[in-house]
């Protein structure tokens, strides 16, 4: 290599256990969906509001199955510009990295105004949802620039608060309220495929810990076992709440969706005003957890495209002081600046980015799965040195599943929401053409690309 690419030694401290990994996963879901997301669910399908999380569920297991082989084979920072350019091509991975980057920052954007609807009602002043979506994140960053560590430790805190709020949501709504789980589709097949489609968001907060590979301990253990456990406590949160909220509310589409603050508003009716209090500061813990999780994972993957020069190198450089890559996590938060400022101008409905969301998402599923069917022939001494190897005709029935279904889904949305596919067609597209001026010049600069494209960067455990 004649030229060099600054940065590409650098390492990220390991300073998340098991307990820290698994706090992720849960703030990460929990905090994408049972709060922002649930009136949007309801409004949907009603009393049958458990089915399209099962479904939506399935659809994800299918597309995480394989890439958590990968990541056990190959925890990195960045997982989806690393694994898609290294295993598929290296276009394929930056086009991939920014619709991943996209689509969580829409889930950011939704859960900002999400929980501005539980805040505002508690402030000394009048202040609308859209401006005050816009200042919480911000209130996040600055608290988030004081470093990794304090943010990990704040992410297990909250993320046991938020998961204490939801279930005394739960038990005392299941002691108050005629639980009802029915079958009924009061919007028929096309409310249920919506529905599934919106819940989909939510389970996506599962990948968050594949992101951050470099930055767990017992990396290859620690991140199948953080899902696994973090999806038996979601699941069991999910099918409590949401059973007791759509149990709790007529079902009237129109006033369910009107909703600032769903779960508030319904446990007024059973709950004294000091629960009510706790749920409305649960929403504040799990926004939190949602943005903490996304501000430590997502940055990362501007940081893995900077070790390989494909963004600016200032993205890689990691603080003394945080030990985090502070601009990109700057970076990724302008990004939902600027999403929450078109939903103000254009006065966009959260559920808009919801579905943008998914099918960024979606897209990455696809193409994340390919990308494991080629890891034990593209980096086969990874592949022996796995936690776990899933025997390959077994993960060939995985990918084939996730591929159909995700295409599937992806097709529903085009029904309602073609425009904003298309959005994110014209983002990949103009990261196509950013990785190919970024190339052009490096090779100017000397540096001999396909070598550098070759290695693997980042850091193995010692």
């Amino acid at each position: 290599m004649t030229g060099n690419v600054h940065h590409e030694e650098t390492k990220l401290d390991r300073q998340i256990g098991l307990v820290g990994a698994t706090a992720m996963v849960v703030g990460a879901v929990i905090g994408m969906g049972i709060y922002a997301l649930i009136a949007e669910v309801t409004a949907q399908v009603g009393t049958t509001i458990w089915l399209p999380f099962v479904l939506a569920m399935v659809v994800m297991m299918f597309g995480i199955v394989p890439m958590i082989q990968i990541a056990a084979a190959l925890p990195r920072a960045g997982a989806a510009y690393v694994y898609t350019s290294r295993l598929l091509h290296p276009v394929a991975g930056t086009m991939v990295s920014w619709l991943c980057v996209v689509s969580v920052a829409c889930s950011s954007a939704y859960v900002s105004i999400g929980m501005a609807g539980y805040a505002a009602p508690y402030l000394p002043f009048d202040i609308s949802i859209g401006t005050l979506s816009m200042i919480l994140p911000a209130l996040f960053l600055v608290l988030y620039l004081f470093g990794l560590r304090v943010a990990s430790t704040l992410q297990i805190v909250l993320t046991a608060l938020l998961i204490f709020a939801l279930l005394v949501y739960g038990i005392k709504g299941a002691a108050a309220t005629p639980l009802k789980m029915t079958s009924h589709l009061p919007q028929g097949m096309g409310g249920l495929f919506m529905a599934s489609i919106i819940c989909y968001t939510v389970w996506f907060g599962f990948t968050i810990v594949t992101e951050i590979g470099e930055e767990i301990r017992d990396a290859k253990r620690n991140i199948p076992l953080s899902v696994v456990i973090g999806g038996f406590v979601i699941l069991v949160v999910y099918i409590i709440v949401g059973t007791v909220f759509a149990s709790s509310v007529p079902y009237n589409p129109e006033r369910i969706t009107a909703m600032n603050a769903p779960l508030k508003e319904t446990g007024e009716a059973f709950l004294p005003p000091a629960l009510v209090g706790l749920i409305s500061f649960g929403a504040l813990a799990t926004a939190l957890t949602s943005f903490n999780a996304t501000a430590i994972a997502m940055p990362r993957e501007f940081f893995s495209q900077a070790r390989d020069g494909i963004a600016p190198e200032m993205l890689a450089r990691v603080s003394k002081r945080t030990k985090s890559p502070v601009y990109a996590v700057v970076v990724y938060f302008g990004i939902v600046f600027v999403l929450l400022t078109l939903a103000h101008i254009f006065e966009m409905e959260i559920d808009t980015f919801a579905v943008m969301s998914a099918q960024g998402v979606l897209v990455m599923t696809i193409l994340m799965s390919v990308a494991a069917l080629r890891l034990s022939k593209k980096l086969p001494e990874h592949y022996e040195k796995a936690y776990f190897r899933i025997p390959r005709p077994l993960l060939w029935v995985v990918v084939i599943l996730a591929i159909l279904s995700s295409a599937g889904f992806l097709a529903l949305t085009m029904a309602d929401r073609a425009g904003t596919l298309l959005v994110l067609v014209g983002i990949a597209l103009v990261a196509a053409a950013w990785h190919a001026y970024r190339v052009r010049h490096l090779k100017r600069q000397g540096i001999d690309w396909e070598e550098l494209i070759r290695r693997i960067p980042g850091h193995d455990e010692q």
